[in-house]
This record gives C-alpha cells, structure tokens and sequence, in this order.
C-alpha cells in the first residue's frame, strides 16, 4: 500500500475499509512502528520496513475474535510505548495486544463498531 509500509495481503473478496499509523507493543521492550488495517474481516498490523528488517512481526486477528476494545493507561514502561494510553484489544483466546494510535477515542469507536462491541 506504500513505500514505507506495504499493506495487508487480502482475500479475494476482502477489503482495507479504514487504516491508521500505530506502534504495535510486540514485547515488554519493543513497540514496533506501522500501520493498523481494517478490513471487513481482520485486523492487521504491518510492521514498517525498517522495523520489519529488525524483527517486527506483522499481526492479525478476524474480528469475531477480538473479544473486547478499550483503553489502556500508561503503564511507564518508554520501550514498548507504555508512556501513553494505548489501544486494548483483548482476544478470544484471552491473550492482549496494546497499540499506540493517535485520536484513541475515534479509534476504540471504529474498531467497536466494526466487531458489534457496545462501548
């Protein structure tokens, strides 16, 4: 989808019906530097190129296993961009994934509405 972020590979049918810049917190020290998709089905982070040339995993889940959407407060940890109060997406095999996303309320609204969360 761009030169420094290459987008998601997608189904056939499949569509990237909003996109957002986020750090994706891969580990208690890493966050890696990216781009958060959403398609009809999934979301999915790609890693920027840099930060995919040092290890930064992409990352995806369909929507019907996303369980919840908030809110995280900062936890203080700078490494994995715990300075910041960051995306929660808690999954059905009860696991956690945190992104730092600008405008968080627009996005917890997005992301709610597109997996039928209440807020």
């Amino acid at each position: 989808m761009g030169i420094w972020v290459r987008g998601p590979d997608l189904g056939q049918s499949e569509k990237v019906v909003w996109n957002r810049a986020a750090n994706r917190s891969q580990s208690r020290g890493r966050a890696v530097g990216g781009r958060l998709y959403l398609t009809q089905e999934r979301l999915v982070f790609e890693p920027n190129r840099v930060d995919a040339m040092t290890g930064g995993s992409s990352w995806q889940a369909a929507l019907g296993h996303i369980a919840g959407v908030s809110s995280q407060a900062p936890d203080g940890n700078a490494f994995s961009g715990g300075l910041r109060t960051r995306l929660r997406l808690d999954l059905a095999d009860g696991s956690v994934e945190l992104f730092v996303v600008n405008h968080l309320d627009d996005v917890v609204r997005t992301i709610r509405q597109a997996t039928g969360h209440p807020a």
